[in-house]
């Protein structure tokens, strides 16, 4: 098996749903014994990654009975997460392979995969024709429906299935609403929506396929472990080093088109002018050679790894742009070049706030720079870096305290959490790992980095995950700061390993195995698997009404302990200053009607998540808030500030709340003589 050396600890919560996880390349008719040229995977090369995965992975090391029923489970929640197309009896009439999945691949036997894949495109095509007859005429909404709160099981038959995907239809019509009145054009393309996704389907070559059964295997052993195939490692790549090779566009499919959702900040297109947000691309010619591609029939995913190139390559873009004349047709060449994500960045901004200046810094994700990590001596552009070089502008600011953004941050390379904690605590463990053979590993602080000692508070929320939880803890253990916001983090402490195959057929790589290898633990030698960091101090939000976080996660690793690490203590006694501030804080939320509208809220979606809803417009309006709650952003009227939103309850309490600590010890000595 060909395994490249190099290997990167990284995080990043990843739950691969299976429709995202390659290009996807048609083959024809869907059997497994039609093959693509070049293919990455064989059942004998599933056999050889899973051994990968085992031979990394913190808890199993053997494909036992126990793997198999899991990963069992997780073939069709892979396959049907929505849980509309299988029905219960399905799902039975392969339950012999519950505890052989094992002896199979094993064996080099991988046709169950294709005899589960193709029952699936039966049932697809079944539903999809139902909706057909569905959406050919008006729909009625003069019956009252209910739709079950909390999760659901499979279908009991086929006419529960079909009215479940009924009700899934009169959502999306409703949710249409808002953008077309006509109701003709929004039952076609609903229509349309459906047709591209059965194609889609169908369309599914061998590497998709077994790429499930790997990432079934994955997911059966932890939440976060995962198979990549070659796209899907280009786009972790991108990810954890917030750089990419391209032209800066977003894009989103719309109405049966590609079309360009915003453009990249300082990327080739923004740059370059021509490109404008709501252009239809109609095709392109990505430069290898192949020529002009029709983007009719393909989704959003091909499309990007289309435009998608080495720097220094060109991409042609035919481009369909609505004006006053009507639609206007362009043809545009770009130059495809590095691009920095700097929405991602890190961001700092000073705030004055009850004549307390405050510096906060915003931190969206733990990035790296993964091509000067392998150059000797050199000094890289990571996250900590960022934040360092910052951090120093605001202290020549003259901040009188600093305030950390968490919020959404999902975590990311694992040594620059550790590196920026030592921005802030002047020595010691940040944070301490247990490997497959119970080896416990310490990962110091840099003590020459100590760089600010003064009032810290840390915003975090249910999206904190990672590298933000590392980070977080350790401030916490060490009493340098106090952490604010939702109730707590999200409860992810597990360290993966990035394991890559090399590119064949020239392709820079052929995939890679992300598989937990480690577990983490605070300096104090408490885990935040499950539980997560618990806030301090506790403000009202929206998101704490939401199952949020590791413990909802099938298979999660365990919650346990280890002991502290060796010298450890707190460098400060915070149990005072934080009564203080918790009570300052509690007596502005209650005097503040929008908070109480908050906690309204709460208490309502409380009550919902225990009785069947009315399906009707007010509750598609709440669904799709519940579904997105990670979106619940700023309006567009605060334009204009990056970090600071004028309606950013949690923001501005924390705001208010580091302008108290900062108050309540600026005449006393409780920062003087950290670290000695």
């Amino acid at each position: 098996m060909r395994i490249v050396a190099n290997m990167f600890l990284a995080f990043l919560l990843c739950c691969l749903a299976w429709e995202s996880i390659a290009p996807k390349i048609a083959y024809g008719d869907n059997s497994k014994n039609a093959r693509i040229i070049a293919s990455v995977l064989s059942c004998r090369e599933v056999k050889l990654r899973v051994n990968a995965m085992l031979d990394l992975h913190f808890f199993y090391t053997e494909f036992n009975e126990d793997l198999s029923k899991k990963t069992f489970k997780k073939i069709f929640d892979l396959m049907d997460p929505s849980k509309v197309y299988f029905i219960k009896s399905d799902i039975k009439s392969f339950s012999y392979l519950e505890n052989s999945l094992n002896k199979k691949i094993e064996n080099n036997n991988c046709d169950f995969l294709f005899e589960i894949f193709s029952l699936f495109l039966k049932r697809v095509g079944e539903r999809i024709e139902k909706t057909k007859f569905f959406l050919a005429k008006p729909i009625d909404f003069s019956k009252p429906d209910y739709i079950p709160s909390g999760k659901i099981d499979w279908s009991s038959n086929f006419t529960e299935a079909d009215e479940r995907m009924k009700k899934r239809v009169k959502i999306q019509y409703i949710s249409s609403e808002n953008l077309e009145e006509d109701s003709a054009k929004i039952r076609e393309r609903l229509l349309k929506s459906y047709l591209k996704l059965e194609k889609k389907y169908k369309d599914f070559d061998d590497d998709k396929i077994y790429s499930l059964l790997l990432n079934s295997i994955a997911l059966a052993m932890d939440p976060h472990s995962a198979h990549l195939l070659p796209a899907d490692h280009d786009s972790f790549v991108i990810h954890i080093s917030n750089k990419l090779e391209g032209i800066g566009a977003q894009l989103q499919e719309k109405d049966g088109y590609i079309v360009v959702k915003s453009l990249v900040q300082g990327g080739v297109a923004q740059k370059d002018g021509r490109l404008k947000a709501k252009d239809r691309i109609i095709a392109i010619d990505p430069g290898n050679g192949t020529g002009l591609k029709d983007l009719s029939d393909l989704d959003v995913e091909q499309t990007v790894n289309l435009v998608r190139g080495n720097k220094g390559t060109s991409v042609r873009l035919v481009v369909l742009r609505k004006t006053l004349k009507g639609n206007e047709r362009l043809n545009i060449i770009l130059v495809r070049d590095e691009i920095d994500l700097k929405d991602d960045e890190v961001k700092t901004k000073v705030v004055e706030n009850g004549n307390k200046k405050i510096g906060v810094i915003k931190i969206s994700t733990f990035y790296t720079d993964l091509k000067c990590k392998v150059k000797i001596f050199s000094q890289c552009h990571g996250v900590s870096y960022d934040v360092e070089q910052g951090l120093k502008k605001l202290l020549a600011k003259g901040v009188d305290g600093i305030l950390i953004d968490l919020r959404n941050n999902g975590g990311g390379d694992f040594p620059e959490s550790i590196r920026m904690t030592g921005l802030f605590v002047p020595s010691g463990t940040a944070v301490q790992t247990l490997d497959r053979n119970q080896v416990i590993k310490k990962q110091q602080i840099s003590e020459s980095s100590w760089l600010y000692k003064g009032p810290l508070i840390v915003l975090i929320n249910k999206y904190s995950a990672s590298a933000s939880e590392i980070f977080a803890g350790a401030i916490q253990d060490f009493s340098r700061g106090i952490v604010i916001g939702n109730k707590s983090t999200y409860g992810k402490a597990s360290v993966q390993v990035v394991q890559e195959f090399p590119g064949s057929h020239g392709r820079r790589s052929d995939g890679a195995l992300k598989v937990t290898q480690s577990k983490f633990y605070r300096p104090s030698g408490k885990s935040n698997q499950l539980v997560g960091v618990q806030s301090d101090i506790i403000i009202p939000d929206i998101l704490d009404a939401f199952e949020i976080g590791e413990e909802q996660l099938d298979f999660a690793l365990p919650l346990d302990s280890i002991p502290p690490a060796k010298n450890f203590r707190p460098l400060l006694n915070l149990s005072g200053l934080i009564g203080k501030l918790k009570l300052l804080s509690q007596e502005r939320i209650i005097k503040n009607i929008k908070y109480r509208e908050i906690i309204a809220k709460i208490e309502r979606y409380n009550i919902e998540k225990k009785q069947p809803m009315l399906l009707s417009k007010e509750y598609v309006k709440s669904l799709e808030e519940k579904e997105n709650p990670r979106d619940m952003k700023e309006k567009e009227g605060d334009s204009g500030d990056e970090i600071v939103f004028q309606n950013d309850l949690l923001m501005q309490e924390a705001l208010n709340i580091t302008s108290d600590s900062i108050k309540l010890t600026e005449n006393n000595s409780l920062w003087i003589g950290m670290g000695n």
